[in-house]
């Protein structure tokens, strides 16, 4: 192996991972502080740059089928930072992501006249076969003690997540 390739096989081993840091969170702490908990299809997203030019926000619609928490709109809209713009794009780790098509159970909060995941990626899970996903690979979940009967955000059966979100005080 050349001196080069091994600079670079180092570099690499050494880059650490990318990711956010963000404390472990219940489905239930979730819901409590979200105003909106809804199941529904991604039907559309766009990305603009925000007021200061400088960051890039998409745009994600979600055509509501259930309101699990609030009183939700037919469509809501839910910005998420970072996306693409032309041949600019931004990337936030942590930040839920989403794809058209795709069937989700969103914790959602206000931000202005449209709504932001509660928790990043653990307040948005992928629903397939039954079973509700969040995304947490761009997470790093800091360990701590979830209150006692709580769950912490993760795979689990839709019907579960559904009746933890409704029994939540």
């Amino acid at each position: 192996m050349t001196r080069a390739l091994l600079a670079a096989a180092a570099l690499l081993a050494a880059a650490p991972a990318a990711a956010a840091t963000a404390r472990v969170a219940s489905v239930e702490e979730l819901a409590r502080a979200s105003d909106l908990v809804v199941r529904g299809e991604v039907v559309r997203q766009r990305s603009r740059l925000g007021a200061d030019g400088s960051r890039i926000y998409t745009f994600v619609d979600v055509r509501v089928a259930q309101s699990w928490r609030g009183k939700a709109p037919a469509v809501v809209t839910v910005r998420v930072p970072g996306g693409v713009i032309g041949d600019r794009g931004q990337r936030v780790d942590g930040a839920a992501a989403f794809s058209d098509g795709d069937e989700v159970v969103v914790f959602l909060a206000p931000a202005g006249r449209v709504h932001q995941v509660t928790g990043m990626a653990q307040g948005k899970f992928a629903i397939r076969g039954g079973e509700a996903r969040p995304d947490l690979s761009g997470l790093r979940l800091l360990p701590r003690r979830l209150p006692p009967g709580e769950r912490a955000s993760g795979p689990m059966p839709v019907e579960e997540l559904e009746r933890r979100v409704r029994e939540a005080r």
